[in-house]
C-alpha cells in the first residue's frame, strides 16, 4: 500500500493554487482558482502569507472533517495507532522526538486558544476555566520537554525553570477549580440523597 509522502521532503509551503486545488478536490472551494482571484483575496485579508495560511487552515479543517468521518468505524488499538502514525509521518515528525513534541504543542495551541476564549466569557464555569488552565500547563510542559533535548546554557535552564513554574501554577489553579466543582457536585448529591431518604 502506498502512503502519503512526508512534508519534510520539500519543507516549503504549498502555493495558493495548490491549496485551492486540494480544497476543490474535497468540495470546499468554489472559486475559479485563478491568479487574479487569489491576488484579490490576498489583498483583502492582509497579504499573500496571511492568505496562504488561511487556505492551509481551511484545508486542515476539511482534512480533519474527513478524519472524523472516516474514523467513526470500528478500529482496534493497533489499527488506530497506525492511522494516527500516518499523520505524524506525513507531517515529517515521526521518529524525531523534538519535532514530535513541537508538533504536539502546535496542535495543542489550536485547542488552547478557543478554550481561553470560552473561559473568559461571562458564562464560563469551573470546568471551562480548569480546561483552559490545563491546556496552558500542558503547553508549558511540552515546551519544556522539547527544550530539554538541547539544553546547553544557563539561560536555557533558567527558561525551563520559568516554564515549569508557569506550568505548576496553571495546573494548580486547574486543580483548585476542579475541587470547587467536586464540592458543588458532592453537595448536590448529598441533597439528593437526603431528599430520597425523606420520601
Amino acid at each position: 500500500m502506498s502512503t502519503p509522502s512526508s512534508s519534510s521532503e520539500t519543507d516549503q509551503p504549498a502555493a495558493v493554487d495548490q491549496l485551492a486545488t486540494a480544497l476543490q478536490a474535497l468540495g470546499h472551494y468554489r472559486g475559479t482558482n485563478t491568479a487574479d482571484e487569489h491576488a484579490a483575496a490576498a489583498e483583502r485579508i492582509g497579504g499573500e502569507a496571511v492568505y496562504r495560511a488561511y487556505l492551509a487552515n481551511a484545508l486542515l479543517g476539511a482534512a480533519q472533517l474527513e478524519a472524523i468521518l472516516n474514523e467513526s468505524g470500528e478500529f482496534d488499538a493497533e489499527q488506530r495507532t497506525a492511522v494516527y502514525l500516518q499523520q505524524q509521518q506525513t507531517a515529517g515528525v515521526a521518529g524525531d522526538q523534538t519535532s514530535m513534541l513541537e508538533f504536539l504543542r502546535w496542535q495543542l495551541l489550536r485547542l488552547a486558544s478557543p478554550l481561553r476564549e470560552t473561559a473568559q466569557s461571562e458564562q464560563a464555569g469551573p470546568v471551562q476555566v480548569a480546561a483552559a488552565q490545563t491546556a496552558e500547563g500542558l503547553d508549558r510542559l511540552l515546551s519544556v520537554s522539547a527544550a530539554s533535548q538541547t539544553l546547553t546554557e544557563q539561560a536555557d535552564i533558567d527558561s525551563v525553570a520559568e516554564q515549569l513554574d508557569t506550568a505548576h501554577q496553571a495546573l494548580s489553579s486547574a486543580a483548585e477549580n476542579i475541587d470547587q466543582l467536586r464540592a458543588l457536585t458532592e453537595r448536590a448529591r448529598s441533597g439528593s440523597d437526603s431528599g430520597s431518604s425523606e420520601s
